[in-house]
């Protein structure tokens, strides 16, 4: 069992610090400590990385908050029409991301940023190593416990990554449902106004710009399948954010997709039922698939839509298409940097196998609940 007051007080212990910014974070937190105890069935090894995980979620949340009251210039920081990537695994969303990223005009949250947000103790501005470290180290040990990770998403410390990482700090977000049964938990974030995460994602947005100067002259590439269920928040508090679309068939993405969760619960609980988190994730899915397609067809301008075949026949062609639509000349520079970033990761992350019925779902389950979007963006 793990108990949340316990936790708490770890963090305060660690940071020396008591407040924890808007309180409905920590209504999140005490609902998804209750799910776990109730709901995960979580071994061991799962109670003791929850336990490490949730404490270190609470730590960065109170030095972030610390951080914003000593240094107020830090919510001065303009984050100027972010570049956002919606799309679900398996649409070449990552490879989207990744290739935007490595124009030296754009800038994304890097995977050990999203761990480990909050500068340490005598840290100085441009200096994060031991953060560094401390997200290789994490990344390694991922990749111990679950070497078929690697087949699913390509794992880099140092790579830009979803700042769905950041949005865990707010206790809004889908990442505990993706690896842990927690229907009551899921309920409780889906009954949310995901505006005060939103709000959130901004605060970290700009304190992770205010710590490396120079990052305040790039443009942020942001990417999240998370971003397609809550969109519209998004376009709340970034108005002028360009959003793109990647798109694949459903059959193909959805159990990918359960695959993925599937593969992240097994090392962590004592007993997981397959068909239980297939139901659960392709539900989810045409859900928030269906309203990210509302809110792009009444907000057109704001939206670019990407064909999954096209992306991975010729990247660099997609890209002038990308370019226009983001406002940017497409230069020999960010080509090249695209080109070096291919040649470097043109790497085969392995057969990845999953299937509907391994998840106990039939192909008519996908005609139903995503119809409307095969008819607008697949067929």
């Amino acid at each position: 069992m793990l108990d949340s007051t316990i936790i708490k007080n770890e963090a305060i212990k660690q940071t020396n610090l008591e407040n924890f910014g808007n309180p409905l974070f920590l209504e999140g937190f005490e609902s998804l400590v209750q799910s776990i105890n109730r709901e995960a069935d979580l071994n061991e090894i799962g109670l003791d990385a929850q336990k490490y995980r949730l404490t270190g979620v609470l730590a960065n949340l109170l030095m972030i908050e610390e951080a914003c009251i000593q240094h107020p210039e830090i919510l001065t920081e303009k984050i100027n029409s972010p570049v956002v990537i919606v799309g679900l695994p398996r649409t070449g969303s990552t490879m989207t991301h990744r290739l935007l990223a490595s124009d030296p005009r754009h800038t994304a949250m890097l995977w050990w940023e999203g761990r480990y947000p909050a500068m340490l103790k005598d840290e100085l501005r441009g200096n994060p190593e031991e953060r560094m470290e401390m997200g290789k180290a994490e990344v390694e040990a991922v990749m111990q416990a679950s070497p078929e990770a690697l087949t699913i998403h390509p794992w880099d410390y140092k790579g830009a990554d979803e700042e769905i990482l950041l949005l865990e700090h707010t206790f809004f977000s889908t990442v505990p449902e993706s690896f842990m049964r927690l229907p009551s938990y899921s309920k409780w974030v889906e009954s949310q106004d995901h505006i005060h995460a939103y709000a959130q994602l901004k605060k970290m947005l700009q304190y992770l710009q205010w710590q490396n100067p120079g990052r305040e002259k790039k443009r942020w590439v942001l990417k999240s399948p998370h971003h397609l269920g809550f969109i519209d928040k998004l376009l709340q508090v970034f108005p002028d954010s360009k959003v793109i679309q990647t798109h694949r068939d459903p059959l193909k993405t959805v159990p990918s997709f359960c695959s993925m969760c599937a593969n992240l619960f097994e090392p962590l609980t004592n007993s997981y039922n397959k068909n239980e988190i297939g139901h659960h994730w392709a539900h989810k899915l045409a859900k928030v698939l269906n309203h990210c397609m509302k809110i792009s067809n009444a907000n057109k301008d704001n939206f670019l839509n990407l064909e999954f075949n096209k992306m991975i026949q010729d990247p660099i062609l997609e890209m002038n298409e990308v370019y226009n639509f983001i406002g940017e000349d497409f230069t020999d520079q960010a080509e090249n940097a695209m080109k070096a970033w291919k040649e470097e990761n043109q790497h085969e992350m392995g057969a990845h196998q999953y299937s509907l019925d391994e998840f106990g779902l039939e192909n008519s389950f996908i005609d139903n609940y995503f119809q409307e979007y095969i008819n607008q963006y697949i067929k």
